[in-house]
C-alpha cells in the first residue's frame, strides 16, 4: 500500500522528533555563559565525536522538518480562508527561517568540532563562536518556530481540519517560544525568559509536532500522489 504525501510528511515529523530527542540527550550539558573560555575549550576537546554526530544528526533533522512542514502546508493550504492562503504561507516561511537559522547556528559548532580549529583558536575565540551558536538556537530559531506553529494553528482553528485542541496548543506554544526568545533583554539565558523558552522547546514543539504528524499519518492513503 502506497503512502500519500501527507502520510510521508507525517512520518518525517515523527522521525524528526525521535532524532531530536536522541541528539538532545547526547549533547548533555555544554558550558554556559558564566563558564571560563578554558572550560569551553576543554568541553569541545572532550566532545569532538559528539559534535560530529550532532552535525550529521542535525542535518538529517533539518531535512525532515522541512519535509514535515511541506506536508503541513499541503494539508492546510486548501482550507486556509485568508487572502492568498496567507497563514499557511506564513507558517511555511517560518519553518524555512527556523531551519536556516538552526543551520547557521550549527555551523559554529561544526567548525569548533574540527581538530585544527581547536588546536589553533584561542580560548576566547572558542567561547565567542559557541555563544553565537547559543544565540542562533535560543533567539533566532524561535522566531521562525513561533511563526511556523502560529500560522498553522490559526488555520486549524479557523477550518477545523484538525482537532481544535491542536490549534490552541500551537497558539500557546508559539507564545511561549516567542517569550523565551526575548532572553537577551533580560541578559541571562538561564533567567525567566530562558526557562520559558526551554518549556516551549524542545518539549512543547515536539509534542505539537507529534500532535500534527499522527493525524497526517492516519489519513487515508487513497489520496496518495501519483
Amino acid at each position: 500500500m502506497s503512502l500519500s504525501w501527507k502520510q510521508i510528511a507525517g512520518w518525517a515529523g515523527v522521525v524528526y522528533t525521535a532524532i531530536f530527542l536522541l541528539l538532545f540527550l547526547l549533547i548533555g550539558t555544554p558550558p554556559g555563559f558564566d563558564d571560563s573560555p578554558a572550560e569551553y575549550r576543554e568541553w569541545f576537546v572532550d566532545n569532538e565525536t559528539t559534535i560530529a554526530i550532532l552535525t550529521v544528526g542535525l542535518t538529517l533533522a533539518f531535512v525532515l522538518i522541512l519535509l514535515f512542514a511541506s506536508g503541513v502546508r499541503g494539508m492546510l493550504a486548501p482550507v486556509d480562508t485568508a487572502n492568498d492562503g496567507l497563514w499557511s504561507r506564513f507558517s511555511y516561511a517560518g519553518a524555512v527561517m527556523m531551519v536556516a537559522m538552526a543551520g547557521a547556528g550549527a555551523s559554529f559548532w561544526a567548525v569548533l568540532g574540527l581538530e585544527e580549529v581547536l588546536a589553533t583558536a584561542s580560548d576566547d575565540t572558542i567561547k565567542v563562536l559557541s555563544i553565537f551558536d547559543t544565540v542562533f538556537f535560543t533567539m533566532l530559531v524561535p522566531f521562525g518556530m513561533a511563526a511556523f506553529v502560529l500560522g498553522a494553528s490559526v488555520v486549524i482553528l479557523q477550518s477545523g481540519v484538525l482537532a481544535k485542541w491542536v490549534g490552541w496548543l500551537g497558539v500557546a506554544i508559539a507564545a511561549l517560544v516567542f517569550i523565551g526568545s526575548l532572553w537577551p533583554f533580560g541578559g541571562d539565558p538561564e533567567g525567566f525568559f530562558g526557562v520559558v523558552g526551554l518549556l516551549a522547546f524542545p518539549p512543547g514543539f515536539l509534542i505539537w509536532t507529534l500532535a500534527m504528524a499522527i493525524p497526517m499519518i492516519r489519513s487515508s492513503s487513497s489520496t496518495a500522489s501519483a
